[in-house]
């Protein structure tokens, strides 16, 4: 990690608001999630369980895709997949999606989840969604990513006195081994790692954007994505972002409190510089969240900003056209 990096100012917002609630980022998020005991091993092809009343996936959850270290021991780390009620004819892209809560609480169950799944599956795409160690767990970044963290504060660009270094750079872990999971075992569960999405929202947005742009500076293995969704997030270091990487979709409120909308506007005059297609969709006058960028409402050329979320999504997955460019809602 580099330049605007990892320092107490860049994500004081993010921690800030999770203490009080994660007010706006979603108001599903719920408290600190309490894992439990540590299973024997993970289970590649567990039985699916029947969808929720009026949603079209099929829903497999509580997958154990690894384990992470914490203070105490390691806890198991677990994922929910959310599939098309159909037969596996061959192997389907896949969005990844982590969630918010500035690193110390939310959970993969959140509220959004389901109407993410909901319009994804719709399109026989698969969602899979992802709970990372967070704040409270106490967690330990494996030697890879305590090597990052250590290189940055030798070099000035990580504040060794940030409390949620260790919750952060664990959260990219994590994600690093969902990803990992899946492709190892992507014949039982119906995923195709090469055409896969990573898709964030707030402390999910950040994780998903420095896994898929600045990791790989690190030598750290995982499945390249077609395309990542950032819905009010930020890259750390912006010139981590290259020529030739996946193209991303932007959604941020210009009143955002928590995450600056300047974010958005650094990412994209990046995105300029090393000629990487993108779509920022700039919502005039709101804050932070779901509800407060009105994702299911705000509409496009009568699309709402999920429906081209998810349109943006399935171009790049599935090789359709793709809408490019800067849109801005009053």
């Amino acid at each position: 990690m580099s330049a605007k990096t990892v320092t107490a100012t860049s994500i004081l917002a993010l921690s800030t608001l999770a203490l009080i609630g994660c007010g706006g980022e979603d108001s599903n998020g719920g408290p600190p999630v309490v894992v439990p005991a540590p299973t024997p091993s993970p289970t590649p092809s567990p039985s699916p369980t029947p969808p929720p009343s009026g949603s079209d996936p099929v829903v497999t959850d509580d997958i154990q895709y690894g384990e992470g270290a914490t203070l105490s021991g390691n806890i198991p780390l677990f994922l929910d997949l959310y599939a098309p009620d159909e037969p596996c004819n061959a192997n389907r892209p896949t969005v990844v999606f982590v969630h918010g809560g500035g690193f110390v609480s939310g959970n993969k169950r959140s509220g959004s989840v389901t109407t993410i799944a909901e319009e994804m599956v719709a399109r026989s795409i698969n969602v899979v969604s992802i709970q990372y160690r967070l704040g409270p767990q106490d967690p330990v970044p494996g030697p890879d990513y305590q090597a990052i963290i250590d290189e940055g504060i030798d070099n000035g660009t990580i504040d060794p006195n940030e409390p949620l270094l260790d919750p952060i750079f664990s959260a990219f872990e994590d994600m690093v081994l969902a990803l990992n999971y899946l492709k190892d075992n992507q014949n039982d569960l119906c995923v195709n790692t090469d055409q896969i999405a990573y898709w964030g929202s707030s402390a999910g947005a950040y994780t998903v954007l420095q896994v898929g742009y600045a990791l790989n500076q690190y030598a750290i293995e995982r499945p390249d994505p077609r395309v990542v969704i950032d819905y009010w997030g930020g890259l750390f270091g912006d010139e981590q972002l290259e020529v030739g990487e996946a193209p991303f979709f932007v959604l941020h409120g210009t009143a955002d409190t928590v995450v600056s909308y300047q974010e958005a506007v650094d990412l994209t005059n990046r995105a300029d510089v090393v000629a990487v297609p993108y779509a920022l969709y700039t919502v005039n006058g709101a804050g932070h969240g779901f509800g407060a960028t009105g994702w299911t409402t705000n509409t496009v050329d009568d699309q709402t900003l999920l429906e081209r979320t998810g349109d943006f999504v399935e171009a790049h997955l599935t090789g359709t056209t793709p809408i490019y460019g800067r849109f801005t809602l009053p």
